[in-house]
């Protein structure tokens, strides 16, 4: 699994310093960044629609002079993360899944029943696999709370309240301010000329997420719907022979585009990633994680260089595609809009942005906004943010055209939005969920089977032993044959699955949607 970055049950070994061969970026010192994190965005839910945060109120500010600082601020938030993970972790052993599972009808215990017997015939010996079926079933069960039919808005909100998810230990995220900026963050214009280069240096890497490039080499490229900004096309890459070619087209229509998926592993060697931009990034990074502390943050490997065009917006979610982290977000070009709602409204505004489309959206979040609920920042060149565990955040690409001239909306045209990104595990949560995952023998099994259920399970069982027996039968087959040729066909199915999976995976966004 390419999502599995680093065993973090070998994470309580102290951090291998690495250091990489740097070509000088310009830091955050000199002209003063464009301050961007008060500014109430209009927001393009699709071409035509859209909608102005005027009344949701700026994300809070964090301090860090230096990495003392740093870890002062991050203890103090893992801290938090311990004492609420019950409210808001993706595992189905978290108090909140268990009460939106207590509510569910058959019907979807049937279907969670299902993805369990599933989840039973992987193998996940290690905390990572596990917690990544863990937080797949999990958000099945949020999911299927959510769409249950003539659920409202209201409801979601009691609910929301009851969790505590619009408490300010859940928020989303804080803009980060202070002198460790000067040294950590960077800024400067990007197009897509400067951005090529970094591509296929990151396509060609041997840590990049595709590994060692192929004869037709191709980059991480979503496109959304100019009718829905919730939906994006069924292919996910491009060419990277022509990926400029797209991007300079997409700009000029106005079609926004993005890449999530434009990483590089600095696990993977000593030699760096070859993009200057994410080289710096993660020797600064190494350098402030060590005087955090392990006991508290861990550096993931993998940094994302995360870049899109004006339009483009990533939905309404909770990073889970990796255990428990916070994320440190610079903008380094353009502008992006980091919307915090509370962890349930926002995933109910991107079930309702995908389903309802987004007139009904707009309401939503007129609504949200109207009532002060949820917090926004934006980020200019420069600038930084960190992203906590507890919330939700929808990233939308603001289209400079769309915004008031300034001084009232001060947004200057870019080229391309581009920023750079790094995770940090949240040690005691990631220990508490690692303790609990490994020695729980039924840790593929939270949902208990009823007698009904148990007994249709074990009638179940009788009718397909008979049937296998007769198949062993007729052809002749040993118990280990039987063995051989259900594996080959269960990998049959699996390559099938994959395939119409790929076929029908419009409207999906990655598994890492930052």
């Amino acid at each position: 699994r390419n999502l599995v970055i680093r065993r973090l049950a070998d994470m309580s070994a102290p951090t291998k310093k690495r250091r990489v061969e740097l070509v000088q970026v310009a830091p955050a010192g000199g002209e003063a960044s464009l301050q961007l994190s008060s500014f109430a965005p209009t927001l393009s839910l699709a071409d035509g629609v859209t909608v102005t945060l005027s009344s949701t109120p700026p994300a809070k500010t964090e301090t860090v002079a230096n990495a003392e600082s740093l870890a002062a601020v991050l203890k103090r938030r893992a801290e938090v993360a311990r004492q609420t993970h019950d409210r808001w972790v993706r595992s189905p052993r978290a108090a909140w899944i268990q009460s939106l599972l207590a509510e569910l009808g058959p019907p979807a215990r049937e279907e969670l029943l299902a993805l369990q017997r599933r989840h039973t015939t992987l193998a996940a010996e290690d905390f990572a696999t596990r917690w990544e079926l863990g937080a797949e079933w999990s958000g099945r069960v949020v999911a299927l709370w959510l769409g249950a039919e003539g659920r409202s808005v209201e409801e979601v909100i009691a609910k929301a309240a009851e969790f505590g998810h619009e408490k300010e230990e859940l928020s989303s995220g804080v803009v980060l301010e202070g002198g460790l900026l000067h040294s950590l963050a960077t800024g400067a214009d990007v197009g897509v000329e400067e951005l090529l280069p970094w591509v296929k240096a990151l396509t060609a890497a041997a840590g990049s997420a595709g590994g060692a490039a192929t004869e037709a080499p191709t980059a991480s490229l979503y496109r959304v719907d100019p009718s829905n900004h919730f939906l994006t096309a069924a292919d996910t890459s491009a060419p990277l022979d022509s990926l400029g070619d797209e991007v300079r087209l997409r700009i000029a229509s106005g079609r926004g585009v993005g890449s999530l998926n434009t990483t590089f592993d600095f696990a993977s060697g000593e030699s760096g990633s070859g993009v200057p931009l994410l080289d710096g990034y993660w020797e600064r990074l190494d350098d402030a994680t060590y005087v955090v502390g392990e006991g508290v943050a861990r550096l993931n490997p993998r940094l994302y260089l995360i870049w899109k065009t004006a339009g483009y917006c990533t939905p309404y979610h909770q990073d889970v595609h990796v255990p428990p982290h916070f994320t440190l977000y610079n903008q380094t070009s353009g502008a992006s809009a980091f919307h915090f709602l509370p962890l349930l409204l926002g995933e109910y505004a991107t079930l309702v942005g995908r389903r309802d489309g987004p007139s009904r959206l707009k309401e939503l979040l007129q609504r949200l906004d109207g009532e002060g609920v949820g917090e926004v920042a934006t980020l200019g060149p420069k600038q930084m943010l960190l992203i906590l565990p507890g919330g939700a955040h929808g990233v939308y690409v603001p289209r400079p055209a769309l915004q008031l001239p300034p001084p009232a909306r001060p947004l200057p045209p870019f080229r391309l939005s581009v920023i750079r990104a790094a995770e940090l595990f949240v040690a005691p949560v990631c220990d508490l969920y690692e303790r609990l995952l490994l020695s729980a023998a039924d840790w593929a099994t939270p949902l208990g089977l009823s007698e009904r259920e148990a007994e249709a399970e074990a009638a179940t069982l009788d009718a397909f032993a008979a049937v296998q027996q007769r198949a062993c039968a007729e052809l002749g087959l040993s118990r280990s044959d039987w063995t051989f040729f259900a594996t080959l066909l269960q990998r049959r199915w699996d390559a099938a699955a994959e395939a119409a999976g790929l076929e029908q995976g419009a409207n999906r966004e990655t598994t890492i949607p930052l």
